[in-house]
C-alpha cells in the first residue's frame, strides 16, 4: 500500500498521528509526503498536510531541513487547510535567518488580504512577530498591521492581535503609543 493509499483510506485525526507515525519511524517518506502536500492534489494534497503537522510536534528534529523548501514553495499554495497547516509549522519552529525575509513579506500579505482564513491570520501573527522581536522597527510595522485588523476582526484574530500588542508593548515600552 503507498502512502497516497493510506493518506486516502481514512479521514481522521487518529489516521493522520497514525501516518506521521509511520514517517517518523521512516524518515525517508518525509520526501515524498511534502511532495505530495505540494502537488496540491485535492482531497490528497490536504489530507496529507495534517499528518505533517503532528510530525512537527512529535519529531522538531525532522522538518528543520525542509523549512528553506517549505518557505519558498508557501506562496504557491492555495489550498487553504495546507497552507493553514504549513504557517502552523513555521510559527512554531526555527526559520534560519536566510528565509526570514521571504516569510516575513508572505506573512504581510496574508495579514493585509482580508480574505484570509483566521487560522491563517493566527499563524501570521506569530510569524512576524517571532521574526520582528529583534528588530523594534518591525514590531512598530507590526503594530500597525494589527491596528488594521482589529476593526473587521474575528473574535479569534481579534484575541490573538490584542496578546500580541501587549507583548510588542512589552518589547517597546517607551517607544509605542497606547492603543
Amino acid at each position: 500500500m503507498s502512502l497516497s493509499d493510506i493518506i486516502m483510506a481514512e479521514h481522521s485525526r487518529a489516521q493522520a498521528k497514525m501516518i506521521a507515525g509511520i514517517v517518523i519511524q521512516k524518515p525517508e517518506l518525509l520526501d515524498e509526503l511534502l511532495e505530495i502536500i505540494f502537488a496540491e492534489s485535492e482531497p490528497l494534497s490536504r489530507r496529507a498536510a495534517w499528518p505533517l503537522r503532528f510530525i512537527h510536534e512529535k519529531d522538531e528534529k525532522l522538518l528543520p531541513p525542509y523549512i528553506p523548501m517549505i518557505v519558498s514553495r508557501l506562496p504557491n499554495i492555495q489550498t487553504i487547510a495546507v497552507q493553514r497547516n504549513l504557517l502552523y509549522i513555521l510559527a512554531y519552529s526555527d526559520v534560519p535567518e536566510s528565509c526570514q525575509g521571504e516569510l516575513l513579506q508572505y506573512s504581510s500579505e496574508v495579514l493585509i488580504n482580508r480574505s484570509s482564513s483566521v487560522a491563517s491570520l493566527i499563524y501570521s501573527l506569530d510569524i512576524f512577530y517571532n521574526i520582528a522581536i529583534t528588530e523594534p522597527e518591525l514590531l512598530n510595522e507590526l503594530k500597525l498591521i494589527i491596528e488594521l485588523l482589529l476593526p473587521n476582526a474575528t473574535a479569534g484574530v481579534r484575541s490573538k492581535s490584542i496578546k500580541t500588542l501587549k507583548k510588542i508593548k512589552r518589547l517597546l515600552p517607551f517607544r509605542l503609543k497606547k492603543t
